[in-house]
C-alpha cells in the first residue's frame, strides 16, 4: 500500500473518472442495508452505507462525485459494461465475478425471508407447496433462493418496491432479502419478521467494471485503507448499522 492509498495514478484516474467525475452506482429501494440505500423523504437525497463510502472516496481522491441510482444490485451489474458507472458496492457471487472486477469485502451478510410471524417461523416453513415467494430480479439473493426452495414457488420482480407492495396486499407470502434490509423495514410492517435461519451468505465488496484493471488496483487499495482506518466502521455507524461487523481480512 502506498503512503496515500487515495493518490491515484494517471491510469487509475482515467478509468475511475474518465469524464473527470467519479460515477458511483448505488441501489435505491425501501430498505436500508450494507448495499441498499433509501431516499430521504425530507431532502429527496439518497442516503446509506454505500453513499457514505462513495463520499469518503470522492473526498480523499479529490474527485467530484455523481451517484448513479439503480433499482437493485442486479441492475447495477447488468449495466456494468455500458459506461454509466465506474465504481460500486454489491454482494458478490461466482456469477458476478465473471463480469466485475472485485475488490475486498467490507461486509458479510446472510439472506433469509421476510414473512408474517403468525405463519412462518423458519426458512423451512417457507419452503412448502402453495407458498408464494418473491425476490428482486438479477440479485444473488434471488439466485440462491431459487436453488434453495424445492416446493415453494418464487417469482422475480424488477424492483423491491414492487415486491413489497404485493406482500403488503397479501399477494405474496414471503420475500427473499438480506437480513439487514428486512430488519430496516420491520417498523413499517406490523406482525412481520425475518424468519429463522438463512439460505444464502455472501460478501459485499467494492467493484468496478471487469475490464477496468487499473481502477480495480485503486479500489483494492482504497477499501483496504478504509477498513484499516475506521472509515467503513464509521459508514456503518452513521447509517444505523452499529451492530454490523466490518468484514475480516485486509
Amino acid at each position: 500500500m502506498t503512503a496515500n492509498a487515495f493518490e491515484l495514478s494517471a491510469a487509475e484516474r482515467i478509468q475511475l473518472a474518465p469524464s473527470g467525475v467519479l460515477k458511483v452506482a448505488v441501489a435505491v429501494g425501501p430498505a436500508a442495508s450494507a448495499v441498499w440505500c433509501v431516499c430521504d423523504q425530507n431532502t429527496g437525497q439518497v442516503r446509506g452505507v454505500t453513499v457514505s463510502l462513495a463520499k469518503e472516496i470522492a473526498h480523499r481522491t479529490r474527485l467530484p462525485l455523481e451517484l448513479v441510482e439503480f433499482s437493485s444490485s442486479g441492475d447495477i451489474v447488468t449495466n456494468a459494461d455500458v459506461g454509466s458507472w465506474t465504481l460500486s458496492f454489491v454482494p458478490v457471487d461466482h456469477q458476478r465475478r465473471s463480469v466485475l472486477g472485485v475488490g475486498p469485502n467490507y461486509y458479510l451478510g446472510v439472506s433469509t425471508f421476510l414473512a408474517r410471524r403468525d405463519r412462518f417461523q423458519s426458512v423451512e416453513d417457507v419452503d412448502k407447496e402453495g407458498v408464494r415467494a418473491a425476490g428482486v430480479a438479477g440479485t444473488a439473493t434471488l439466485r440462491s433462493a431459487e436453488k434453495a426452495l424445492k416446493y415453494a414457488h418464487i417469482d422475480a420482480y424488477n424492483t423491491l418496491d414492487e415486491a413489497v407492495t404485493k406482500f403488503k396486499n397479501g399477494e405474496l407470502d414471503a420475500i427473499a432479502l438480506g437480513k439487514e434490509s428486512i430488519l430496516s423495514m420491520l417498523p413499517g410492517l406490523e406482525g412481520c419478521h425475518a424468519v429463522e435461519g438463512h439460505f444464502h451468505e455472501a460478501g459485499t465488496a467494492i467493484v468496478v467494471p471487469k475490464s477496468n484493471e487499473h481502477a480495480l488496483v485503486a479500489a483494492v487499495r482504497m477499501m483496504r485503507a478504509m477498513k484499516a482506518d475506521g472509515a467503513v466502521r464509521a459508514a456503518f455507524d452513521q447509517n444505523q448499522m452499529s451492530h454490523a461487523d466490518v468484514a475480516p481480512g485486509p
